[in-house]
């Protein structure tokens, strides 16, 4: 799984309903904290928040898995969506969630975050 630069207070997840992440394209911070929408990867149930810039979302597990954290930003990228992102602890745990958002397509992404702004 690649980094994101500047993630700032994305741990907060665990202590706020509020996620917040780095634009990896930009170095602007986005405000993600529409949501969440819930969604089933990998046998783990994650949260799925929108962020402000209406185009990107960030995923995070409801619970910890196996005792260890992650996360992943998703941006459309091309025809398709880019998937960054970063965990603490074994890369089996989160690699089946990481290989199911590569496959997200971007009216798939578009469907969350329109999903997440409206609390569905």
């Amino acid at each position: 799984m690649n980094s994101l630069a500047n993630i700032g207070g994305l741990v907060l997840a665990f202590a706020s309903p509020f996620v917040w992440a780095a634009a990896p394209s930009s170095g602007a911070s986005l405000d993600c904290k529409a949501g969440p929408v819930q969604q089933e990867f990998a046998a783990s149930t994650w949260n799925i928040y929108a962020c402000s810039d209406g185009k990107s979302a960030v995923v995070v597990p409801v619970k910890v898995i196996n005792g260890q954290f992650g996360y992943f930003f998703i941006s459309p990228k091309g025809q398709g969506v880019s998937v960054v992102g970063e965990g603490w602890g074994d890369d089996a745990s989160f690699r089946p969630v990481y290989e199911r958002l590569q496959r997200i397509t971007t009216a798939e992404l578009k469907a969350i975050i329109l999903a997440a702004h409206h609390g569905k």
